[in-house]
């Protein structure tokens, strides 16, 4: 077998409008696949596939197409290691067999992205070493991914697939030939869609509502060792940077991204509401990042202390004003050393930041665990404030930058939902079990 992964990398580009692209290459530069790598920046919805709401001509943001190109790296390296080149299969009017596909099935459900190897550079999820051991291995040595994981994967090769045969085959006159590829193509479909179908049925874990994301002394401890003074900080240098990059992200619950694209100019220094807003500027010029940063949620405006907000502006004043390269652009945090020196901050260094300080207080920590710990502390001073719960959920989707119709809110409410039937759950038992505590009978 031919390893190809070793040579097969996702990285970013960026064209000459400034707009960021992912691309499947080979050997450091050299596309691994024109047809892939044509599927993955241009428009996947095909005549085949229209969804309830129609086709739109609009390409996928930048971080879905960058997941997508991660799934196409996985299915390109593992066919082409079996030595099946998919574009000349499709064009010669022969898909995978019943083999290949239950193959490819056991492969994608093998082992799990590793999130945290990526950077600006190269975005590197899932490391070369693991597709190979992910197709030769057997079930049993590796831990399974999601169900979600596994059915975008199988998705994503039905897609691509489905491209292929758009590119050579589709709106053709009818010919024998021609009759004979259709009928092959949907027997394809209908075996992977049973494979894709069934997938919901197959998550084994079951997470356990009841349980804090961020248990209460474990965060006080957090909020402790982020301050730059603490003596448990974990940081040598960037520490009030770091420190006001937490406490956004813990006093706000917004996203990483909201937090990358923050610029100077959304600074609200109010006197009573001290505030920055959350901007949507896809495509943004002045971002040289490989990765830009993306809100995923509408526009909005979030609240923070006047003591954050000072913090912040004397972050601004001192730190930043003295790179100077951080003059050529509005964005508030910066790399601090490196040759990165002045430039805005990265995914990557936010990430690793996260997760250093989770380290020092011994509990795994990223970005989107901290969301979901806002959400718990909200809901809790929501309710002792009084609020009936469609006001809470209300003003959780407008702090969470939801649109009206999001079911996320009942994801953030599981944990509270659980106490409170534990508590009822707890009193019932109370008055049905009888005493057992040494009273006279």
């Amino acid at each position: 077998m031919i390893e190809v992964g070793k040579n097969v990398k996702v990285k970013i580009y960026r064209d000459t409008n400034g707009h960021s692209f992912p691309v499947v290459v080979r050997n450091g530069v050299f596309p691994a696949c024109l047809y892939l790598n044509a599927y993955l920046n241009g428009n996947h919805n095909s005549p085949l596939s229209i969804g309830k709401k129609g086709v739109t001509t609009q390409a996928p943001s930048l971080n879905t197409r960058i997941k997508y190109a991660y799934e196409l790296k996985l299915l390109y390296c593992y066919f082409a290691d079996k030595g099946i080149n998919l574009v000349d299969r499709v064009a010669d009017s022969e898909f995978l067999s019943r083999v290949e596909v239950e193959d490819f099935v056991r492969a994608c459900k093998l082992y799990a992205d590793d999130s945290n190897s990526q950077d600006c550079s190269a975005v590197v999820s899932i490391t070369d070493k693991r597709i190979r051991d992910a197709i030769y291995a057997t079930a049993n040595s590796h831990s399974q991914v999601s169900a979600h994981t596994f059915r975008q994967r199988l998705i994503r090769l039905r897609s691509y697939i489905e491209y292929l045969y758009v590119c050579h085959h589709y709106d053709q006159a009818d010919t024998e030939n021609k009759v004979k590829t259709d009928d092959k193509f949907r027997v394809f479909q209908l075996y992977i869609n049973k494979f894709i179908s069934g997938s919901r049925k197959d998550n084994t874990i079951t997470k356990d509502p009841f349980e804090s994301v961020i248990s209460t002394d474990k965060f006080f401890e957090l909020l402790e060792i982020i301050r730059e003074s603490s003596p448990k900080n974990p940081f040598k240098s960037s520490k009030l940077r770091n420190q006001i990059i937490m406490q956004i992200l813990i006093d706000t619950g917004v996203r990483v991204g909201a937090v990358l694209k923050l610029k100077i100019s959304d600074l609200v220094d109010d006197w009573d509401n001290p505030r920055f807003l959350i901007t949507r500027t896809p495509d943004d010029a002045t971002d040289t990042r490989r990765m830009p940063a993306a809100n995923k949620t509408k526009a909005l405006s979030a609240s923070v202390s006047s003591d954050l907000m000072k913090l912040i502006k004397l972050y601004v004043s001192t730190v930043r004003a003295s790179h100077s390269n951080a003059h050529e652009h509005d964005f508030v945090f910066i790399s601090e050393k490196g040759v990165s020196s002045g430039q805005p901050i990265s995914y990557n260094a936010i990430n690793k930041l996260v997760g250093k300080f989770g380290d020092a207080f011994g509990t795994p920590l990223h970005p989107h665990k901290l969301r979901h710990k806002w959400n718990e502390v909200f809901t809790e001073k929501a309710e002792e404030a009084g609020y009936e719960a469609a006001q809470i959920e209300d003003m959780r989707k407008y702090s969470m930058g939801w649109v009206e119709n999001s079911k996320m809110a009942q994801t953030y409410n599981e944990f509270k939902l659980a106490v409170k039937v534990q508590e009822l759950s707890a009193k019932n038992q109370s008055k049905s079990v009888p005493s057992l505590g040494g009273a006279s009978e």
